[in-house]
């Protein structure tokens, strides 16, 4: 497909995006009669993308058009972090409205037995549930009962428009409300056009020589891209270096995020040509920041911002809300606008008073984790941030241990190690990722990239024991295991002062 047709199909998405949407009609809750409250859910997300990625967020690059118009509708939560910055334990906390030490979470694991789902609370009180991809990510099968289970859609928009449609029709043949969750698995690690896309190609040509040239359609279609975007047209994001590897490696991922803008025109043509998008919620969100270092997997400001769109039948005028609010908080915000009544002991509070265009008290820091990564090993991460300042922990961190993650595969993780053999600041930055310290405070006013630790700076005593207090309340209120750790750190911190 040349580039100019992806371009206009776009803009196409986008002005049908815009019709529809502002024609839903402003009725508020309390008008709404019983039937209605049986609305559908369709909870979109994508894989790795960061959050100053989109154009609604201010990126100029304008590689996401369909997402912009959808944004310009909905509800916008631009302080909203992932509770947990990785792709299967950041999911089980969404899907549980429980930080990850108590659904069990913790890493690449199943929850818990017993713990309560949004999937299983939703089929059980009769609506179809529906998932396109990670679902191997939603873990045991028995907490996570999808009545279909659909893959290899994620970075593929017109096979994906095929899995939206399968599951809208059985929905309606079971004349069922509808829970779909619709995974788009762009930006997602190998880029396109990249060293290891090419690797990856490599391998799965070898595969589909066994398995027949329907198996070789299929790979095609997995590497449809349209815009393509070349490392002059892009902007290096600031927490990260400009080194020319890292300009073309970014390059790479804002092409992964063209094609993430036509999964969704996808995913929405298809709820809109189902005649059933006037009574259902749409949720988008990124299941937490790019794959590069210091963002995924790490409890640093770009690994858990991921904005919130919500738009939803008869809500009041969309706005902006600037609250900081948790992943956590989708479950039982999701639940009160479908009408069902929440769980016991959930760590998530619900947006609904906001979306009222009412306060809440304590919105004005979050709480994020990391335990376990991809490769199995541990690297017990602890943040809470305010607007202007963050506090993190760092329990693996003891001067020798070398943090490792998939975010620092590819090109960006080696340049820097290359360019740190000549420039202490990159050298720096590093050791400071790499190695870290197991306290680091950052006054994001002046620092809104968190390059330099104020630990030691008598200055910020003050707020480092504030922050310190109130993150040392949350994880004994959650039943935190690294609480004992942190509470040391913070008893020597104080003696070193």
């Amino acid at each position: 497909m040349s580039i100019r047709r992806v371009s206009f199909r776009c803009l196409q998405g986008a002005v049908w995006v815009w019709l529809l949407l502002s024609c839903v009609p402003s009725v508020s809750d309390t008008q709404l009669a019983a039937e209605d409250l049986r609305r559908n859910l369709l909870l979109i997300t994508a894989d790795d993308m960061n959050a100053d990625s989109p154009g609604w967020m201010g990126n100029p690059l304008q590689a996401t058009p369909v997402l912009d118009a959808f944004a310009a509708t909905a509800h916008r939560f631009r302080n909203h972090h992932v509770t947990v910055p990785i792709c299967q334990p950041g999911r089980q906390a969404l899907m549980t409205g429980l930080v990850p030490h108590r659904s069990g979470g913790l890493g690449f694991n199943p929850i818990n037995s017993g713990t309560v789902t949004l999937t299983a609370l939703l089929q059980q009180r009769g609506w179809f549930t529906g998932v396109i991809d990670k679902h191997p990510h939603m873990k045991p099968d028995a907490e996570f009962p999808w009545d279909v289970k659909l893959s290899g859609s994620g970075k593929n928009p017109e096979l994906m428009r095929q899995h939206m449609d399968q599951l809208l029709q059985q929905s309606t043949a079971a004349g069922k409300p509808f829970f779909i969750n619709a995974n788009i698995t762009d930006p997602h690690r190998p880029f396109p056009g990249s060293a290891q896309t090419q690797t990856k190609q490599a391998t799965k040509q070898e595969t589909d020589k066994k398995q027949g040239k329907q198996a070789q359609r299929q790979q095609v279609a997995e590497q449809f891209v349209g815009r393509v975007f070349a490392p002059r047209d892009v902007q290096v994001p600031d927490f990260l270096e400009e080194l020319p590897a890292v300009r073309r490696e970014v390059a790479s991922y804002c092409t992964a995020m063209a094609r993430l803008d036509q999964t969704l025109d996808s995913i929405l043509q298809a709820l809109q040509a189902s005649g059933r998008a006037d009574n259902t919620i749409v949720v988008f969100l990124s299941d937490h920041g790019m794959s590069f270092p210091f963002s995924k997997a790490s409890v640093y400001r770009n690994g858990t911002w991921s904005p919130v769109l919500l738009r939803y039948p008869g809500m009041p005028a969309a706005a902006v809300h600037d609250e900081f609010v948790s992943s956590v908080d989708l479950l039982p915000t999701l639940l009160d606008l479908l009408g069902v009544s929440h769980p016991e002991g959930l760590n998530g509070r619900s947006w609904l008073s906001l979306l009222n265009g009412e306060t809440q008290p304590e919105r004005d820091a979050v709480v994020t984790h990391v335990n376990s990564v991809s490769s199995g090993k541990n690297f017990p991460q602890r943040c809470i941030r305010t607007a202007s300042a963050s506090l993190m922990f760092h329990a693996w961190s003891d001067g020798t241990a070398q943090f490792r993650v998939e975010a620092m595969s590819g090109l960006t993780w080696n340049a820097l190690v290359a360019a740190a053999e000549s420039s202490p600041q990159i050298a720096a930055r590093v050791r400071q990722f790499q190695t870290g310290e197991p306290l680091m405070f950052f006054d994001l006013t002046a620092d809104p990239t968190e390059r330099h630790n104020l630990i030691a700076d008598p200055a910020a005593a003050a707020q480092i024991q504030q922050l310190g207090e109130r993150l040392l309340q949350h994880m004994e209120q959650t039943q935190d295991p690294q609480t004992d750790a942190f509470r040391a750190a913070l008893a020597e911190w104080r003696g070193q002062r």
